[in-house]
């Protein structure tokens, strides 16, 4: 469609508001039009020997009363140019944020935060100045122009003639603006994301910027990109200094008087058609200026829109299917076949993933182990649709994972992941996320299941204590104890513990397994982990090694045979040398 188009879309949606703007805009520009034809009858009036004086009280109470239609058609075509400027913005920010949320994980591991933010608030907000007043200007200007200059024409078309001559002066003004604005405005826009991507992460990373003792290298490299951006909107102010096509108007009036003063010298033109000519031609001097606001408005504008639509329309989705399989019988198998994933796509020579098969029978304890890198988040990544396998599918309850609707699949999947994300919310608010219906008593067994209900009432406001921004103000075990809560509401028909007790003491972290086991019978558990009595304990173990399996089974068989799992244990446990069990 190209990000005109959808910006164009945007603004007509509000087709009738827009047609109202108009009226009133016309309105508004005729008695502006109007008034100079008004003052120069009261000159013409009094250049009379028998001019009357009541014939001047009725020409100035017309004047009064277009000062007054004009001053309410002002004001409604101002306000609705408001309404519309704030409407688009509003349904633009909510399109890009709803297409965010919808983009694959894939893209938001590329993209920065900070880009997307700017896009989301400054760029719109430039799209919000260019509509309002940007459009009112545009429309404004051009009504002036047409109104005024067909008045001055019906006044002295031989004037008006002489005036036109300047009109390709204006035309190649106004061009090389657009043409010298153009670059400068898209740049400006960049370099405005590129400094706000900055300063997010420089704040999310505080901590690590003050362990190494770094603020003053991350004040250094910030200040270097805020020297970019003020020459950038330097040189963007000389441009639009060079804006010069009000000159031209000034010198055209200067002109006018002359000519119109030798015409009114010869009798071929009244007092009063002279002062109303000028007055017009004075009308003409806002429109210039307004032509080249609008013009860079409208660059700036134009550059931001065609940010947010390129960022908004790049195909990065996980599809969700046309016509979706329903997944009725929940039992929880699971069926990994051939399945080979690469984060850069097909193309990337490295792997992730290769070849990964292993079925899984419904309601078992699964514990997945390996070194790090080796893929294990990542195989808990495909099977909740973040990314799609390059190759081979994933089954559940022997459905292909891709012919399900996404939203069925997650919400029949808890997860904890090792990194928690906590919103800046109530603790009630957290733990009820994927059940924002959830009552307060199915909210606190979730979390005394969760071994969190004792720590949550030990603050003052118990429940409704609102948590830092992600978090930051509870411990780590704190903060996993709520994410379990949280995923335990939800009663899901699969569970995966992405090493989710990293941060628990061992005997909180029995008592959350015996919860978990008692609470998930019949559900089917994923845990990455490293804790040794977990993997014991577990219905199936899988061992893997730069994303290849190397192996799978129950602690008792793979003690015997697998090098690498056996190695897991030696570090922890006092085991006989391998030699020797391999001598039996």
């Amino acid at each position: 469609m190209g990000y005109k188009k959808w910006f164009a879309k945007h603004i007509l949606r509000e087709k009738w508001l827009f047609l109202r703007m108009v009226i009133f805009l016309m309105l508004f520009i005729g008695t502006v039009s109007f008034t100079p034809l008004l003052i120069g009858n009261v000159f013409d009036e009094l250049a009379k020997p028998d001019r009357s004086f009541n014939v001047i009280i009725l020409i100035s109470l017309y004047i009064a009363i277009a000062g007054v239609v004009r001053t309410l058609g002002d004001y409604i075509q101002s306000y609705t140019n408001d309404v519309i400027a704030h409407k688009v913005t509003k349904n633009v920010t909510e399109e890009f944020y709803d297409d965010m949320l919808e983009k694959s994980q894939e893209f938001h591991d590329r993209v920065k935060i900070g880009d997307v933010m700017t896009r989301a608030t400054y760029d719109t907000r430039q799209m919000n100045i260019f509509i309002a007043p940007g459009l009112k200007f545009f429309f404004e200007a051009s009504f002036t122009l047409i109104f005024s200059v067909s008045l001055m024409i019906w006044i002295s078309p031989k004037l008006t003639l002489l005036v036109a001559g300047a009109l390709p002066f204006y035309i190649l003004t106004i061009w090389e603006f657009n043409r010298r604005l153009r670059p400068i405005s898209k740049a400006q826009m960049e370099q405005n994301s590129i400094l706000n991507a900055r300063l997010q992460e420089s704040i999310t990373g505080i901590r690590v910027v003050r362990a190494f003792v770094k603020e003053e290298t991350e004040i250094s490299q910030f200040d270097n990109e805020t020297e970019k951006l003020r020459k950038i909107n330097t040189r963007r102010g000389i441009i639009g200094a060079s804006y010069y096509a009000i000159l031209i108007t000034i010198f055209l009036i200067a002109i006018s008087f002359l000519w119109g003063g030798y015409e009114v010298s010869q009798g071929n033109l009244s007092l009063g058609d002279l002062v109303t000519f000028v007055m017009l031609m004075m009308t003409l001097n806002m429109p210039t200026w307004q032509f080249g606001w609008t013009i860079t408005q409208f660059q700036i504008g134009m550059a931001a829109a065609e940010r947010i639509y390129e960022m908004k329309e790049r195909e990065e989705y996980v599809p969700n299917p046309s016509e979706p399989i329903t997944w009725k019988e929940q039992k929880g198998s699971i069926n990994f076949e051939n399945v080979s994933f690469s984060y850069n796509g097909v193309s990337s020579g490295r792997k992730a993933l290769k070849g990964i098969d292993f079925v899984v029978p419904g309601g078992a304890n699964v514990a997945i182990i390996g070194n790090p890198g080796s893929g294990k988040s990542t195989l808990m990544k495909l099977l909740m649709r973040l990314y799609d396998p390059t190759e081979g599918a994933i089954y559940v309850d022997g459905i292909d994972i891709r012919e399900m609707d996404l939203a069925n699949l997650r919400d029949n999947i808890g997860v904890i992941e090792q990194e928690i994300f906590l919103f800046s919310k109530t603790i009630r608010e957290n733990i009820a996320y994927g059940k924002p219906i959830a009552s307060h008593e199915e909210i606190e067994t979730a979390a005394k299941l969760a071994q969190a209900h004792d720590f949550i009432l030990s603050f003052e406001e118990g429940y409704d204590t609102v948590v830092g921004e992600r978090g930051v103000t509870l411990s780590g075990g704190q903060k996993q104890r709520i994410a379990i809560a949280r995923a335990l509401l939800v009663d899901p028909t699969i569970l995966v513990l992405d090493d989710a007790s990293s941060a628990i003491d061992a005997e909180t972290e029995r008592k959350i397994q015996t919860a978990i086991a008692n609470v998930l019978k019949n559900r089917t558990t994923f845990i990455i982990t490293h804790r040794l009595a977990t993997i014991k304990n577990a219905d199936l173990i899988i061992v893997l090694r730069n994303g290849i399996l190397m192996d799978s089974g129950t602690h008792s068989g793979l003690i015997q045979r697998n090098l690498d799992y056996r190695r897991l244990f030696e570090r922890f446990s006092k085991l006989p040398p391998m030699k020797k069990m391999e001598g039996n």
